[in-house]
């Protein structure tokens, strides 16, 4: 039992490791690219009347929900797995 879950970690870890630095990047690229490329980030996008700074900003609220959603599913598999180790073990 101790193997299988430990398995189980190691592959969270593989999840969870990768998810949080593309998070990280997305997030902080919005005021490192405002810091160094001021020009580019504040010309007008293919929205009338909106920078491509909003643009960048606002797609930070999808982002969020897709890596939500994605670490959501791999959560519920992830309890199945340890749900059927449980199952294993009682029986």
């Amino acid at each position: 039992m101790e193997e299988r879950l430990l398995i189980l970690i190691r592959e969270k870890k593989r999840l969870i490791a990768p998810s949080m630095m593309i998070i990280f990047l997305f997030y902080f690229l919005l005021p490192l690219s405002l810091l160094f490329f001021p020009e580019v980030m504040n010309q007008h996008s293919v929205i009338p009347g909106v920078t491509w700074a909003w643009v960048y900003g606002f797609l930070q609220i999808p982002m969020t929900w897709v890596m939500g959603w994605m670490y959501h599913v791999k959560a519920k598999k992830f309890d199945q797995k340890i749900e059927e180790i449980i199952r294993e073990e009682l029986s």
